[in-house]
């Protein structure tokens, strides 16, 4: 928790690093991306089809504090992105927290706090523990890497995926008498469709095209035919999105990349 405190005290004694002569007009489609809501949208779809589709109790404290920590975490972590010098070419998102990031610094602690009290007051004590560690992962996660500036390194992304996963995954897990036989394969799945989605839109946002991951997404697709089906449908969309990826802006494909992740919405 220190880690995340000294790093809101150092976001708060920002100031910033040039003069907007005007406000930037975005599109509509691109509204959830720029306030970091496309993941926790995801990450609430998928709970409620794993409680849906595995028949557990999901009770709306456990949905609201997964969709709080979820858009938290991915507020700050933009926040933290915008410490370093504009870029020639900045990502939207990164753009528009520069340009309110004392409005989104200042709302953080609110997020955190409603987010702390949902959890310590309404959360089933065994989702609480579990929780924690979660938590416990996620400031490990900002100590080792956007805090400490180690953005690229090989395993940053596969930590990310994880901790989503963990997160998406845990009230399923601790409601389930056996999680490792019910959810084990389901997980492990989710896991990669998240980690290839990640290094997708790394790799288009940093101009990097790969003519051969559409081969790797349909190979992802195929093998989660057997655990998991809306995770194979999601990673056949991407496959889709790949191989027509050149005729798509950039930033329209990172947004249809999220998007496809909607897949459990067909499975109702």
């Amino acid at each position: 928790m220190f880690v995340v405190i000294n790093a809101m005290a150092e976001i708060l004694a920002l100031r910033p690093s040039r003069q907007f002569a005007r406000e930037q007009t975005y599109p509509a489609w691109l509204w959830p991306n720029l306030l970091a809501l496309d993941a926790p949208i995801v990450a609430l779809v998928w709970q409620d089809y794993l409680a849906r589709h595995f028949a557990l109790t999901l009770h709306p404290a456990g949905r609201a504090v997964l969709a709080l920590t979820v858009w938290a975490i991915y507020l700050l972590d933009h926040l933290v992105d915008v410490r370093h010098p504009v870029p020639e070419s900045e990502r939207p998102r990164h753009d528009f927290c520069r340009r309110h990031i004392r409005e989104i610094a200042a709302i953080l602690p609110l997020i955190l706090g409603v987010d702390f009290l949902v959890a310590c007051s309404w959360v089933r004590p065994t989702v609480f523990e579990y929780g924690f560690f979660v938590s416990v992962g996620v400031v490990i996660y900002f100590a080792a890497f956007p805090l400490r500036r180690f953005g690229h390194a090989a395993w940053k992304k596969p930590v990310a995926g994880f901790l989503f996963t963990a997160g998406i995954f845990l009230v399923a897990w601790v409601s389930s008498s056996n999680p490792w036989n019910t959810l084990g394969w389901s997980a492990i799945a989710f896991f990669g469709l998240c980690l290839a989605n990640l290094l997708m839109v790394e790799s288009w946002e940093q101009g990097r095209e790969s003519k051969y991951t559409w081969i790797v997404m349909a190979i992802l697709s195929i093998c989660f035919l057997r655990w998991f089906w809306p995770a194979a449908m999601s990673a056949g969309a991407l496959a889709i999105l790949s191989l027509g990826a050149s005729r798509i802006s950039t930033q329209a494909r990172c947004v249809l990349a999220d998007a496809v992740l909607l897949s459990p919405l067909l499975f109702r």
